[in-house]
Formats: structure tokens, C-alpha cells, sequence
């Protein structure tokens, strides 16, 4: 059980993103993600989660692994995750990034470029997550890849830090030695 963690029918899913027409993202590690409107007015990022086939020894474990690490995060920084999809094919759905990732805001031509002041707030943003990561999560979490690709900005140029798909805890470390 995953409280503040809304399980949706992949019907649903499928709804909101219009059968999968609008993907923000495509290609990559991470997959292609999707923009999604909920019939109850929720606006968000919808992702394939893992890889591979979910009937695949380990893979069901791993989802559910990763859907508890996902589920406890709680930070002004860290991109939530608002639910999920089981089945054949598994969706994460996360909280909508309405200026989308750092590395856009600041290399995209036709974008007004972000002043000296955000700029600074961003870093500051992404230390507060990494330090609510690492020290304020029981096991501590770490983030494995920081760059501007997987910093998110919000319509408030908030940073939160996003892709938590590739994050470890300290207990996989320690399961690994």
C-alpha cells in the first residue's frame, strides 16, 4: 500500500494521454514520456516504466521496489510521483514540468535565457533535493546521474530534481558488497 500514491487502470492512462499522442520526451534511456489530462483535471508526465518484459524474472520485484522509493519522496524539489499503472504494460505518472527540463531553458534559441538570480535559485534548489536525498531519507538515497537533462523546472522556475528511476539506496549498495 502507497499512500498519496493514486493507482490508475491503464485505460485511464490511455485516455488521458490520447493514446499516447503527445509525448514531450522520446527516445533516450528513460523511454518517452508523455503529457496526460486526467478526468478529474490533474495535468501530468505519464512514463513507461522499466524495460523489458514485465513477466521478466525480476522485473516485477523491481518495479515494486522502485514504486516504494518513489512513493516516500516528499520534497519541494524532487519531482513527485502521482501514481502509477500495473499490467502488461507499467506506467509512473509524475507531476507536470511546465517549462520542462533545465538543459531546455538554457540552450533553447527561441527561449528568453534564465537570468544570474534563477540560475543561482537552481542551484540551490537541486542541493536542497540532494541533501534531502542523502540525508534525510531512511536508507539514504543517492541520485546517480545530476545534469541538466534530469533537472525539471516548474511554470515558477522551481528546480526539482526528476528521473529518480536511476537512484540507488544505500541498501542496494550494501546488498551488492
Amino acid at each position: 500500500a502507497l499512500p498519496f500514491v493514486r493507482r490508475f487502470k491503464p485505460s485511464e492512462i490511455e485516455a488521458a494521454t490520447s493514446g499516447f499522442s503527445t509525448a514531450l520526451e522520446t527516445g533516450g534511456p528513460r523511454g518517452t514520456a508523455y503529457r496526460a489530462r486526467f478526468a478529474d483535471g490533474l495535468v501530468a508526465t505519464v512514463r513507461r516504466a522499466g524495460g523489458g518484459d514485465p513477466e521478466q524474472e525480476g522485473q516485477e520485484g523491481a518495479f515494486y521496489r522502485e514504486l516504494q522509493l518513489l512513493g516516500r519522496l516528499n520534497h519541494r524539489h524532487v519531482v513527485r510521483l502521482r501514481g502509477f499503472s500495473e499490467g502488461h504494460n507499467r506506467f509512473l505518472v509524475f507531476d507536470q514540468m511546465e517549462n520542462r527540463s533545465l538543459k531546455e531553458c538554457l540552450h533553447d534559441p527561441l527561449r528568453t535565457p534564465l537570468n544570474w538570480r534563477t540560475r543561482l535559485q537552481v542551484a540551490i534548489d537541486v542541493a536542497a533535493a540532494l541533501e534531502y536525498l542523502y540525508y534525510f531519507c531512511d536508507p539514504p538515497v543517492f541520485h546517480v546521474t545530476v545534469n541538466s537533462s534530469n533537472v525539471m523546472m516548474d511554470a515558477d522556475f522551481v528546480a526539482k530534481v526528476s528521473h529518480i528511476g536511476t537512484l540507488q539506496t544505500m541498501l542496494s549498495v550494501l546488498a551488492r558488497q
